[in-house]
């Protein structure tokens, strides 16, 4: 019992020095356009769709969806901005890829792309000013940066960052008004910190933080419309809420929501 109890001790001590925790991370911006949030979460993700329904009436629209912890959370976002939404789901990533060509054909654009529970979510609008999307995806996560520099070739910005079924999907847009991207990787919390302040520290915002396989990938861009930026973290959903609505207070919106280790 006692030696049970001692290694109990020495792997709380090791998560605590790696950061190993499994934690919620707000990217929050006080210059966004944002001018109130509600963060609604579900078990279920027909659930979450009726919870959002209220707010959607109400001028508020899925600005982040994330799956975690064996919750969905949606941010819902009201201010400058009025978007009219679709979200489209499907099981597999070769049924969604079709219905995700479908929305581009009909003129809709991706806001934000989701995997949990074997479903990929993703939520659409007509009312960005976006010429194109495409989409890549590969299980490599060392051929991302490759991927990516391949977009840029192309006269494509990098949106959006999701994983799920043992795959990166990279989304990019033309016409976007991002200027010069940067991608980085780190193999710890600790190192993405460390990043994030770097990028901060040369004029860059993140607009994407995502993690999957050990690793906080991260985008960084100039002329995001999301200045003024800082990150907060916490263990436990119900503390990341709690800051959040502390944060909101001081006028700090979430622009991007994220959980990893």
């Amino acid at each position: 019992m006692l030696r049970i109890f001692a290694l109990l001790i020495l792997l709380h001590l090791v998560l605590s020095g790696s950061g190993g925790y499994h934690k919620w991370v707000g990217i929050f911006a006080k210059e966004s356009g944002i001018r109130d949030q509600k963060i609604l979460s579900a078990l279920q993700y027909k659930t979450l769709l009726e919870k959002i329904k209220p707010w959607d009436a109400k001028g508020y629209y899925v600005s982040d969806l994330k799956y975690g912890e064996g919750k969905w959370v949606a941010v819902m976002s009201r201010g400058d901005a009025i978007f009219s939404e679709t979200i489209i789901s499907s099981g597999r990533w070769g049924d969604f890829r079709e219905k995700l060509k479908k929305a581009w054909r009909s003129g809709r654009y991706l806001i934000d792309l989701e995997y949990g529970m074997g479903r990929w979510v993703g939520v659409f609008s007509p009312d960005l000013r976006l010429k194109a999307q495409s989409y890549s995806s590969n299980s490599d996560i060392d051929k991302l940066e490759y991927l990516i520099e391949e977009g840029w070739e192309n006269h494509y910005k990098v949106t959006e960052i999701a994983f799920g079924e043992d795959r990166w999907v990279l989304i990019f847009a033309k016409g976007s008004r991002l200027r010069n991207q940067r991608f980085e990787r780190a193999a710890s919390w600790e190192e993405a910190c460390e990043t994030m302040e770097d990028r901060w520290g040369r004029g860059q915002d993140i607009i994407e933080l995502e993690y999957a396989k050990g690793e906080w990938l991260m985008l960084f861009a100039m002329h995001t419309g999301f200045d003024n930026q800082r990150y907060s973290s916490r263990d436990r959903y119900e503390d990341f809420v709690n800051q959040a609505r502390l944060l909101r207070k001081k006028g700090y919106y979430i622009v991007d929501l994220a959980d990893g280790w």
